[in-house]
């Protein structure tokens, strides 16, 4: 018999556009930033592109930018970057020529949804079991920010808060506060006592910036885009788009708009400093025409994940989209459905920065422990499908299979139990035995399951190491900034 030893295919990329159809979005991404213009609020980034030899509307604050200008700017942009956390051996590398993938948990959810308490305001207190949860769950290596908002801070201190507790919580990578040039600054200071590196000498601290569609992208964003580009720290250009409201609700229209939106604020990362690294980052879905609602859970939030992957590649440099999308109100089947096909389509459309990988639920607005736990499993079974098999003589098995009589079963064949430990998933919180033994160990929902898992993270965490100089130096920081903010 023939010799086999090789591995399945890899999955293939979920592109939906071919090369024509890349080519159409960028030159019409081109005609809006060429020929129509994109308004930034701030006077800085106006000097910038004025002197690159963009046209600027002072009046109007508004840019119409020369296309070598951009093309120029996009090529200088790093097509991959190494993010750092506390602990060295967290680092993840991302980007068109590597493997890895940045998973980070939902971002900005007003409300929290637990099993025990329903749907109520979130506080800082979650946050905190949020970043202990996150740092228990395998698949999770980056601990975000503004993971819930803790509505019993004070906002002109939040960031103090939440930037404190991802750092001595957790030793993953970080994200930070870009709202203006004294957040951003403040969240880099504290970034650099924490990993002792006060020049910001590697990336430590992504930084999310949302435009503000249609043609815009406002003050505070601006200024924490340089902030963060001036130190050599990553910036997520994201255009929130959606379509049917804030884009066209043709999705080759909101595309389109999204991508001249992203190329600005990529390209104003470049004329602060050149190679500064940058995320090409898409967030965006439609709206529900029926009830004028975001929807994020849809097919074509999906699709504009496929579009964010595609675009990614096509520019050379990291993307960003999906994640374990919801507009579920509850943990249900409706949220299982929708964060797997989101969930899919972010792997396999080739996603290199995953923000809302894990909780969200109703559109952004809330986000569950539970519902996390539950997503991390959606991506263990995604990362066992992608991994594939193996075909050699071994696994073939023609040994084994005439050992055992037509019509019984190979449960006690040594090769099932040498085998069967590596090559068959086994859920870490799903039920998958008998109704009997599911009914006598009382019925459970796979809410109550997620609610187990929380509870045995909150158990198990342990918190990492912080040098005590550094964490002593961290917390005057953070006191001294508190005060200097009223």
């Amino acid at each position: 018999m023939k010799e086999y030893d090789t591995h399945s295919l890899d999955v293939p990329y979920l592109d939906r556009l071919d090369e024509e159809g890349l080519d159409a979005i960028h030159e019409g991404a081109m005609h809006i930033i060429e020929e129509i213009g994109i308004k930034l609020n701030h006077d800085r980034a106006l000097d910038l592109f004025e002197e690159a030899g963009a046209e600027v509307d002072r009046e109007e604050s508004m840019v119409k930018i020369p296309r070598d200008i951009v093309e120029d700017a996009v090529d200088k942009a790093p097509s991959q970057f190494t993010l750092h956390g506390r602990d060295p051996d967290k680092k993840v590398t991302i980007g068109p020529t590597a493997d890895g993938q940045i998973r980070a948990p939902g971002y900005g959810a007003p409300n929290v949804r637990t099993f025990e308490d329903g749907r109520r305001g979130s506080q800082l207190s979650d946050y905190k079991d949020l970043i202990k949860i996150c740092h228990q769950e395998d698949v999770i290596n980056s601990t975000g920010y503004n993971v819930c908002e803790p509505n019993d801070v004070d906002q002109e201190v939040k960031h103090y808060e939440m930037i404190e507790q991802s750092l001595k919580l957790s030793d993953m990578p970080v994200m930070g506060s870009v709202y203006g040039e004294d957040r951003a600054q403040a969240s880099l200071d504290m970034v650099s006592i924490a990993v002792d590196d006060d020049d910001l000498s590697k990336p430590y601290m992504a930084g999310l910036i949302n435009t503000v569609p249609p043609r815009s992208i406002d003050t505070k964003m601006l200024g924490g885009l340089m902030k963060y580009a001036e130190h050599g720290q990553p910036v997520l250009v994201s255009s929130f788009t959606m379509a049917g409201a804030s884009a066209p609700a043709t999705l080759a229209g909101a595309f389109t708009l999204a991508n001249a939106e992203n190329l600005t604020g990529i390209t104003l990362a470049q004329l602060v400093n050149e190679g500064a690294p940058v995320v090409y980052g898409i967030p965006a879905s439609n709206i529900d025409v029926r009830y004028g609602s975001l929807s994020i859970g849809s097919p074509e939030s999906a699709l504009f994940v496929s579009f964010a992957g595609q675009m990614g590649r096509y520019y050379g440099v990291p993307s960003r989209g999906g994640g374990g999308l919801s507009d579920a109100k509850s943990i249900d089947y409706q949220g299982g459905f929708e964060s797997m096909l989101v969930q899919a389509a972010t792997q396999f459309a080739d996603i290199d920065y995953v923000l809302h990988s894990a909780g969200i639920l109703e559109s952004y607005s809330v986000i569950s422990p539970e519902k996390l736990v539950l997503d991390c499993e959606i991506m263990r079974y995604l990362d066992r499908y992608k991994e594939g098999f193996e075909v050699n003589e071994e696994n073939l098995a023609l040994d084994v299979i005439p050992e055992v009589e037509a019509a019984g079963h190979f449960l006690s064949e040594r090769h099932t139990l040498m085998h069967s430990k590596d090559e068959l998933f086994k859920s870490e919180l799903v039920d998958k035995r008998s109704h009997g033994d599911w009914e006598e160990d009382g019925s459970k929902s796979a809410f109550e399951m997620g609610y187990d898992r929380v509870q045995e993270d909150i158990a198990d965490y342990e918190q990492p190491e912080l040098d005590s100089d550094l964490q002593q130096d961290l917390e005057n920081y953070v006191e001294e900034g508190k005060k200097g903010a009223y």
